[in-house]
């Protein structure tokens, strides 16, 4: 009786714990799978600000390419002034830099005047093919933007997706307008990257997806983007995370064309690692159970632990996700080759700024230089010896300035911007002719040079105190005006007037 007592005793604590056992497993397993979604739509997440990253790094490599007086002379009216040579010039032996592989320009009548393709493997310019072409004259909204006269124009600009020959591309454009942001507006910069599976492997870098590109079969009832003030959308987030099998997870971000309707489908998986993981341990504790019942609070234990390591995992890569959207952000806003404010920002910052001295009725000077005779420079040269200059003169612009408010900025090609809060018009002279001074010490070689044996900049420094009958516009108009002035008295100096 004893035994059989004693028997039965072991085999109902077995079976309580194996019930136990197999009541936790399902509540276990379904906490794997919320984890397991969690993690992935991190990643989603992460995937599809990846898209409008680039998106955004394609639309400032279009602004800085289309905000260029030359560029805007080249594809404008203005004949006698433009350089016939302009484009093989400037992009005719090779470029260097780009993380962008299409440029196109079309003139102010909307003409394709170039359309060119980084060669593979090489650093030069081909000519498209005649297919690709037809489909960048038939995507109108490339080219459709606000009138001449429209406060918003240096501001507008349009992303979307194009599909050409089997190809995807991820395009980019502005409008040309001159290096102070001011029209009328002489055609369009259209920049692209092709979706190809480089780019979708880049996409993914530090992940667990895989990404493959599918096109959208037209639909009647497909839902259309709505058309929102500013630039359309570029890439949609389905929020759907849907369970394949036991192995695997998929999502799928929609890619838009220019109609924001989805043409590609952008999907991605990943391996139920989470899922597996757990299920593989909860196998091993109901076998431990089953066999070693006086274990169960040892077993649990592990579980809860490990538990728990996924959670900080998660925290841990949820506290990176965020690092990294900030350094995003800050890259964003930097220009890409000198690593000072971009257009993007120094419009945002003198806009503040002017916000501020009109609230404190204070000055607000800005100061706009030009490299002399650059273009020379670089003919003579070479752009890599173009690139490095660039780079000189602004970590002489960035050593010069003293205050934290003060802010240089690559305002074009070869223009720069400096922000002078509360700083009137003969302080800002003071300041231009400190900057004047840092590159005569630079002394960098240009014998090409019409005005002298160095590379030189002219300054145009303007001052004003805001009130409401004005705008930032007009500052960047009155420097730009001394600037010219500057330049034709003969270059190499300040000019504050």
């Amino acid at each position: 009786m004893r035994h059989r007592a004693l028997l039965w005793s072991n085999v109902s604590l077995l079976l309580l714990l194996l019930g136990i056992s197999l009541g936790m497993r399902q509540p276990l397993l379904q906490q794997f799978s919320v984890l397991e979604r969690q993690i992935m739509a991190k990643q989603v997440a992460r995937v599809m600000q990846s898209v409008l990253q680039r998106a955004e790094r394609l639309d400032t490599h279009a602004m800085s390419e289309a905000s260029w007086t030359e560029m805007h002379r080249y594809l404008g009216a203005d004949a006698e002034r433009a350089d016939p040579d302009f484009f093989e010039d400037t992009y005719g032996d090779s470029v260097g830099g780009w993380d962008y592989e299409l440029l196109g320009l079309f003139d102010r009548r909307d003409q394709l005047r170039h359309l060119a393709t980084l060669k593979a493997g090489t650093q030069k310019l081909e000519t498209a093919p005649i297919a690709l072409r037809q489909r960048l004259l038939e995507a109108v909204e490339l080219r459709q933007f606000p009138p001449d006269d429209d406060l918003t124009l240096a501001e507008s600009r349009s992303s979307f997706v194009l599909e050409s020959a089997g190809q995807v591309l991820l395009l980019a454009s502005r409008p040309v307008l001159k290096s102070s942001g001011k029209g009328p507006r002489h055609g369009a910069v259209v920049v692209g990257t092709a979706l190809n599976p480089a780019f979708l492997d880049d996409l993914v870098r530090n992940t667990t997806l895989s990404a493959e590109l599918i096109p959208v079969a037209e639909r009647s009832d497909a839902s259309v983007i709505p058309s929102a003030k500013g630039p359309k959308p570029v890439i949609a987030n389905t929020g759907d995370i849907q369970i394949l099998d036991e192995q695997s997870l998929a999502a799928e971000l929609q890619l838009l064309d220019r109609t924001g309707q989805p043409r590609f489908s952008l999907r991605l998986r990943a391996p139920r690692l989470e899922y597996q993981q757990g299920r593989a341990m909860l196998n091993q504790l109901t076998g431990i159970l089953f066999a070693l019942g006086l274990t169960l609070g040892a077993v649990i234990s592990v579980l809860l632990h490990r538990l728990f390591r996924h959670q900080q995992r998660l925290q841990a890569s949820q506290a990176a996700l965020h690092q990294t959207n900030l350094e995003l952000e800050k890259l964003v806003n930097l220009d890409g080759l000198t690593q000072l404010a971009n257009r993007r920002w120094f419009e945002i910052y003198l806009g503040q700024e002017w916000s501020r001295a009109q609230r404190h009725q204070t000055p607000l000077t800005l100061i706009l230089g030009d490299i002399d005779y650059f273009k020379h420079f670089n003919d003579t040269y070479g752009h890599l010896a173009g690139d490095a200059c660039l780079l000189a003169v602004s970590s002489a612009l960035k050593r010069a300035l003293k205050r934290p408010t003060d802010l240089v900025a690559r305002f074009g090609g070869e223009e720069f911007a400096v922000i002078l809060p509360e700083t009137t018009l003969e302080g800002g002279k003071v300041v231009a002719e400190a900057l004047l001074e840092q590159i005569r010490e630079l002394k960098i070689p240009h014998r090409s040079a019409p005005s002298g044996a160095f590379v030189s900049v002219s300054f145009g420094v303007a001052c004003i105190t805001p009130h409401a009958r004005c705008s930032p516009e007009l500052l960047i108009e009155r420097s730009d005006q001394n600037l010219y002035i500057a330049k034709h008295r003969g270059r190499n100096q300040v000019c504050a007037q």
